[in-house]
C-alpha cells in the first residue's frame, strides 16, 4: 500500500476511538478516528490515509452508508450500531426466557431497513421450545420470517444457518445470555469470541460482547457479533412509523378509511377488525401499541 494515497477500507472491529480495518487487498491495519465528529461503526466503509510521523492510520471519512441498524440510547439520541446490512437476525434461548417484544423491536427495524429478519432458536438442546413458545414461533413463520431452531454443543443445524447467511452480511442481536458469540464461534473458522456463562443468580446473561467485530464465515458471508441487551427501541422519529415496523399490521393499514389512521383509537379502522377477526395476533397488536407509546414518550423527552 502506497502511504501517501488514500485508500478504502472497512471497519471489522470498534475500540472506542481506535478501529481495526480491511482494505478490499484484504490488508488489516490498525487506524484511528480524526476528530471527534466521526463515528464509524462496524460495517462502514471509510477512507483511510498514513500521514507522515503518524503510525498509525488515519480514518478521515465515512463513504455513504447503504442502511444502518440504530437505537435511541438514554439520552433519546440516535445510536448507530451497524451499517450496510442484509439480514438482522434475532437469537433467542432459555434462560433468559424471550422477550417477544425485543424481538418485534428488531424485526421492526428489519422492515424499515427493507432488509430480511430471522429468527435463531439457540440451546435447543436444553429442551426449551416449549408449547408456548412454538405458538409464538408460528406466529413469525405465519409472517414470513425464516425460524431456525439450534444447538452448538450438539452441532444441530449450524450448516443450515451457515447456508442461510452465505453472501449476506448479518447482525446478530438479542437478550444478554442467549449464545450469540457461541454460534459465531460455531459457524467461523476464524473466530473465537469469548463466551460466559449465564448468571444463575439473576437469570440474565452477563455482557460478553462490548465491541462489535465483523466476522468472516466460510461461505462468503460475513456476520456481527453485538452487545447483549435488555431493552432495545429504534431509532423512530414518529409514531407513524411503528406500523411500517410490523408487516401484517401496515398491510390491513393499507385499507384504513384514513390514512393518517394509527389503528388505536379510530373508528372503522381495518386493522382492529383484523384483530378482532383473528388475522392479525393480538400479543403483536399490544407490541405495537408500546413502541407507538414509547415513540411518543421519547419525542416528549427530547422536546422538553
Amino acid at each position: 500500500m502506497n502511504s501517501k494515497d488514500k485508500h478504502e477500507a472497512q471497519i471489522i472491529s470498534t475500540y472506542s476511538r481506535r478501529m481495526f480495518v480491511r482494505t478490499d487487498m484484504n490488508e488489516l491495519f490498525t487506524a484511528k478516528i480524526q476528530g471527534k465528529l466521526l463515528k464509524p461503526v462496524c460495517g462502514d466503509i471509510v477512507e483511510i490515509e498514513k500521514r507522515n510521523n503518524e503510525p498509525e492510520f488515519i480514518i478521515t471519512k465515512i463513504l455513504p452508508r447503504k442502511n444502518y441498524l440504530a437505537r435511541k440510547n438514554k439520552y433519546e439520541n440516535k445510536e448507530i450500531l451497524a451499517s450496510n446490512l442484509s439480514e438482522i437476525v434475532v437469537v433467542i434461548g432459555r434462560p433468559p426466557s424471550p422477550d417477544w417484544f425485543l424481538v418485534d423491536r428488531y424485526i421492526g427495524s428489519a422492515e424499515k431497513m427493507q432488509i430480511d429478519a430471522s429468527i435463531i432458536c439457540n440451546k435447543s438442546d436444553l429442551n426449551w421450545i416449549d408449547d408456548s413458545i412454538r405458538s409464538n414461533l408460528a406466529i413469525y413463520s405465519k409472517i414470513g420470517y425464516k425460524i431456525i431452531e439450534c444447538s452448538t454443543t450438539q452441532d444441530k443445524n449450524l450448516a443450515e444457518i451457515k447456508d442461510y447467511l452465505s453472501k449476506k452480511t448479518a447482525i446478530l442481536v438479542g437478550q444478554s445470555g442467549v449464545g450469540k458469540s457461541s454460534i459465531i464461534n460455531s459457524l467461523s473458522e476464524y473466530s473465537n469470541l469469548k463466551t460466559q456463562s449465564i448468571s444463575l443468580a439473576k437469570k440474565e446473561g452477563k455482557h460478553t460482547t462490548v465491541n462489535s467485530n465483523l466476522i468472516d464465515l466460510p461461505n462468503d458471508g460475513y456476520i456481527i457479533d453485538s452487545p447483549g441487551v435488555r431493552d432495545y427501541l429504534p431509532d423512530f422519529n414518529h409514531e407513524n412509523e411503528a406500523s411500517i415496523s410490523f408487516k401484517e399490521i401496515h398491510n390491513f393499514g393499507l385499507k384504513c378509511k384514513y390514512n393518517d389512521c394509527m389503528h388505536i383509537k379510530e373508528q372503522e379502522c381495518t386493522v382492529k377488525f383484523a384483530v378482532s377477526e383473528g388475522k392479525i395476533n393480538e400479543r403483536r397488536y399490544e407490541s405495537y401499541k408500546r413502541l407507538v407509546n414509547k415513540i411518543k414518550s421519547a419525542e416528549n423527552k427530547k422536546n422538553y
